[in-house]
């Protein structure tokens, strides 16, 4: 009995070191992105956009007099680390947008490795939708808005 313990202990084992060798580059780029990710999060927390101006002017701004889809994202990554979910939404939406989005297709990845393919499907399209509608707004509407 202790013996075939100590054989299905090793061959977990060896799963567990197959699977990392087989995916270490998909794992690297990972632990890469979130260290990219976590960096970034950082230097956006610690300075104050409201204030102080990091990055130059839009150009799309300066050049045609009306804003870009990214304009407002800096002010609006900010106010999203610091819990102001609302003004974020108002500096640009595209921010809060990208992240509800990754969320739903995480959430899409988890239920089409369980088997529900239909459900996956759906919640892709619905984070298709909030992305597309967010870039509409933030490109188009906020522009024609007063």
């Amino acid at each position: 009995m202790r013996l075939n313990r100590e054989v299905q202990n090793r061959a977990i084992q060896n799963r567990a070191i197959n699977w990392a060798r087989q995916h270490r580059i998909g794992v690297g780029l990972s632990a890469g992105f979130l260290a990219l990710y976590a960096a970034a999060y950082g230097f956006f927390a610690a300075r104050d956009p409201y204030s102080e101006t990091i990055f130059p002017p839009c150009i799309v701004l300066h050049l045609f007099g009306f804003q870009c889809p990214g304009c407002g994202g800096t002010r609006a990554m900010y106010s999203l680390l610091h819990g102001d979910v609302a003004a974020s939404l108002v500096m640009n939406p595209v921010v809060v947008a990208g992240y509800v989005t990754v969320a739903i297709s995480l959430v899409g990845v988890l239920l089409q490795q369980r088997g529900g393919k239909r459900s996956s499907q759906t919640l892709y399209w619905i984070a298709g939708a909030v992305t597309v509608g967010a870039i509409l707004w933030s490109g188009l509407i906020r522009d024609l808005l007063p």
